[in-house]
């Protein structure tokens, strides 16, 4: 993907990136993880991303921090490079994508919408709306998404 985006660093078992946002607001550390599910979906291990700004206060609440650094666009590519990274080294599983909020999913959507070109050559990207799962469609609203790297 020809995209801007930030160099990160993962560790062992690439479910756990790190990167710094740099804007108006300074450098703010975010961090993306991979956390595997109890539940299988069609007999695949499913894996929920989360992303945000840890806090001092603990990782509880990192994913409803909003940093306003003016680097949306260059984020959303990191966070999706990470998913690359991890699906190439657990190629076993699915990534579960849902934001904190309806926005925030709404702005994931937005994000896979613009640049579906890349992401549809390298995923198998589904929806869920209306109770189930249908193939990824531009325009359509989701609940939230399945995502699995491309054999």
């Amino acid at each position: 993907m020809p995209l801007e985006r930030y160099e990160f660093s993962a560790n062992g078992d690439f479910t756990e990136f790190e990167f710094w946002s740099e804007g108006p607001r300074g450098r703010i550390r975010k961090v993306v993880r991979y956390a595997r599910l109890n539940e299988r979906i069609d007999g695949e291990t499913l894996h929920s991303l989360s992303f945000g700004d840890p806090l001092e206060l603990g990782d509880q609440n990192m994913y409803h921090a909003r940093s306003n650094n003016g680097d949306r666009d260059k984020i959303l590519a990191t966070v999706a490079f990470t998913a690359l990274e991890f699906a190439l080294r657990h190629p076993e599983g699915k990534i579960l994508i849902r934001g904190s909020t309806p926005a925030r999913t709404r702005l994931y959507q937005m994000g896979m919408n613009a640049n579906w070109g890349y992401i549809g050559e390298l995923f198998r990207l589904e929806g869920f709306r209306c109770g189930q799962y249908e193939e990824f469609r531009r325009g359509r609203n989701y609940q939230y998404f399945l995502a699995q790297r491309k054999s």
